[in-house]
């Protein structure tokens, strides 16, 4: 009940694609790496409201998250999101000068059930 298109708001969402080296004016390697994401996937889902809560785990893992969405099984294979890819939910899509996605929500876990699957979300307080 709860992908319901009346529940259901537009959110932005990016995969991750890799790392790559950072070069200096020189073409030499610095040492540092930049995090890169693909493009822009708009789509639709239902979001909780912040939760704060801690789920215990079948298997005795405690989790903590602050948000949870909710697609079908075929809806996660069409946008291809996975526990690396992060969102923007809260915020509109910004990018700082090397155009790394300033995101507010990252993917904690990914939880699949009988009809949909459910993806636990967490805040990311310094991105």
């Amino acid at each position: 009940m709860r992908n319901l298109k009346i529940n259901q708001k537009c959110y932005i969402g990016l995969n991750y694609l890799g790392e790559t080296d950072v070069v200096d004016e020189s073409v030499y390697k610095t040492g540092e790496k930049v995090v890169s994401y693909g493009n822009e996937i708009s789509f639709s889902a239902h979001i909780s409201g912040a939760t704060g809560s801690v789920v215990l785990d079948n298997n005795g893992v405690i989790i903590e998250y602050d948000k949870s969405m909710v697609l079908t099984k075929k809806e996660l294979e069409e946008y291809g999101f996975k526990e690396t890819s992060v969102f923007f939910i809260d915020t509109k899509p910004q990018y700082d000068k090397n155009n790394v996605p300033i995101y507010d929500y990252k993917v904690k876990r990914i939880k699949p059930t009988v009809n949909e699957v459910m993806i636990l979300l967490e805040k990311v307080r310094n991105n």
